[in-house]
């Protein structure tokens, strides 16, 4: 043994270390990014201002003097929060999405109790809540259920819209009169909804959010809320959260009338007002911006202590950021270097060594053996043995990986829950979609497979001046040889490609049969490369063939851009 082999694969052992060292570090980093967000949901009143950033919520006085920071635990909730709402009597709404639940707190102590538990069990995901004007009453939208439920004590929950009237919906701001504004996310626009006369609701007065102020694709309605002068406010995204956001005003008559100018690459993420401004938060830059309602000046909000705490989160989130990207490098590297390291560990004169052929045309007899009548070539026992479960086995090795594709994904599709987000739930589709197309591709192998085995049926005889073909149907054909094509693992005749070879380079038929009996005749066959022989087998495979291997390999890039596409959008 070369001194340098075990050196090699010691080299590639630890390079396939390093590859799944990567990958652990990559996972954990993302996961840790993710739970690591800037200003996300924010309430205030006359008197506090509370806001969740990085697995905290954070009490700050209405000129942004932190007052406060509590662990989310504290609330009894180990899930980011979904919506905030401060109540008249200064207790805190926390709404959760994982599962979906509502949790009253006192700010003082952060003692929290769940209320609304029999409305939980309605909400599908997503949903933002506001207290009605009724003692114990509850509206709540719902994303999923394209839904805003209005919950009464000791009633179940009741849709106020019919089905179809919204989708998608999120943010909600009470208007007066029992009137709500609310966020149709996936219809872009912003809807009016008041009693109708007949007891019921309607949809009155709405605005496009595809207008002309937003930036880019930014036209989805995410949160609004209402200004002192009457005017909603509303964030506006991009599809799947991307690009950033814009902070829009409209008009409850005119409809969008200005943009609020942010600063570079701010994300506005939910909002309220106080006093004669109105509060925004920023999840990508970690910033709170108090905005004026007369001159639209954005200014920061938040004392040194609180734009401290938000820049080491910021901080934080770049380590981990980096820290992904440089494991997804070390992932690449790993697997490169493995490989190496893998070809230096074979001996040099092993490693591009050519597979030597399985029969030595060159020593056949010139004549085949005297024959009374037809010789069937006879295989190896094993040969006529497995191809009576071969088919079978084959289907299945197919199949197989096709169910698999599916319980993944319904176990992936579980474990997301049903109150996933937006972008899980996009992911999930075309994770989905991705699958569902590799699953095709598996399909379109169950040809291919059938013909490989009708062609390993085929026998091959002689009577030593033609080769017969007995097909798999019992059919029989007799050919000169001058009309055979061969390789060192096939016989060539038109359609037919007549295996010689077995899957571990073996002869599928007993020892000496081919040389013997086929040898003579090959030598007025033409010998093939294996170029050659594709482009034969290219001429004769007709167009069922060609439409599988064009569907294939269209279906197979669909595949590579899906997976693509999935892995560049991670951060």
């Amino acid at each position: 043994m070369s001194r340098r082999r075990p050196f090699a694969v010691f080299l590639a052992v630890l390079f396939l270390g390093v590859l799944l060292g990567s990958l652990a570090a990559r996972y954990w980093a993302v996961g840790e990014a993710v739970g690591l967000s800037g200003p996300t949901h924010i309430a205030a009143d006359g008197d506090r201002v509370v806001l969740f950033a990085g697995g905290e919520l954070f009490l700050l006085s209405p000129e942004g003097v932190l007052v406060d920071v509590a662990p989310l635990a504290r609330t009894g909730l180990d899930d980011d929060p979904i919506d905030l709402r401060l109540l008249p009597d200064g207790n805190l709404l926390v709404a959760a999405q994982r599962p979906a639940r509502i949790h009253l707190c006192d700010i003082d102590s952060w003692s929290c109790r769940p209320v609304a538990r029999s409305a939980m069990g309605w909400v599908e995901r997503q949903f933002k809540l506001l207290p009605g004007e009724a003692n114990g009453e509850w509206l709540m939208s719902d994303a999923r259920g394209d839904a805003l439920w209005r919950l009464l004590p000791d009633t179940a929950p009741h849709s106020l819209l019919p089905a179809g009237t919204l989708a998608g919906p999120n943010g909600i701001a009470g208007a007066g009169a029992g009137g709500v504004w609310v966020a149709d996310t996936d219809h872009r626009r912003i809807v009016e909804i008041l009693p109708s006369g007949d007891g019921g609701y309607e949809v009155r007065r709405e605005h496009s959010t595809a207008n002309e102020f937003h930036a880019g694709q930014n036209w989805f309605p995410m949160m609004l809320e209402r200004g002192g002068d009457g005017r909603w406010w509303v964030t506006q995204g991009a599809e799947f959260s991307k690009g950033g956001a814009d902070l829009l005003i409209y008009d409850p008559d005119d409809g969008p009338v200005a943009r609020v100018e942010l600063p570079g690459g701010a994300y506005p993420t939910d909002l309220v007002a106080a006093a004669d401004a109105m509060l925004v938060t920023d999840m990508d830059r970690f910033e709170v911006y108090r905005v004026a309602a007369d001159s639209l000046n954005a200014a920061r909000f938040g004392d040194d202590r609180f734009r401290t705490r938000m820049a080491d989160l910021r901080a934080e989130r770049g380590r981990l950021d980096a820290l992904s990207r440089w494991a997804l490098a070390g992932v690449i590297a790993g697997a490169v270097l493995m490989i190496g390291a893998a070809a230096f560990a074979t001996p040099r004169d092993k490693r591009w060594t050519p597979v030597p052929p399985v029969f030595d045309w060159d020593a056949a007899p010139d004549r085949a053996p005297r024959t009374s009548g037809i010789h069937w070539l006879k295989r190896k026992p094993a040969i006529d043995r497995s191809l009576q479960w071969a088919e079978w086995l084959a289907y299945a090795a197919v199949l197989l990986p096709a169910f698999v594709l599916l319980g993944l994904w319904f176990w992936i599709r579980e474990q997301a829950g049903p109150d996933a987000g937006a972008d899980i739930e996009t992911k999930l589709g075309e994770l989905g979609l991705a699958m569902l197309i590799l699953g095709v591709l598996l399909a379109l192998l169950i040809p291919i497979i059938r013909m490989s085995l009708r062609a390993m049926k085929t026998r091959l005889g002689t009577d030593g001046r033609r080769l017969y073909i007995r097909r798999h149907d019992g059919r029989e054909i007799a050919v000169d040889p001058s009309q055979l094509s061969y390789t060192d693992r096939m016989i060539l005749y038109r359609e037919y490609s007549l295996p010689l070879v077995g899957g571990k380079q073996q002869s599928i038929y007993e020892p000496g049969e081919v040389e013997t009996w086929l040898g003579p005749l090959l030598r007025e066959a033409q010998r093939l490369g294996p170029v050659e022989a594709l482009k034969h087998q290219w001429r004769y495979s007709g167009s069922r063939q060609l439409w599988w291997f064009i569907a294939a390999l269209v279906l197979a890039g669909a595949v590579i851009a899906l997976v693509a596409a999935g892995i560049l959008s991670f951060p």
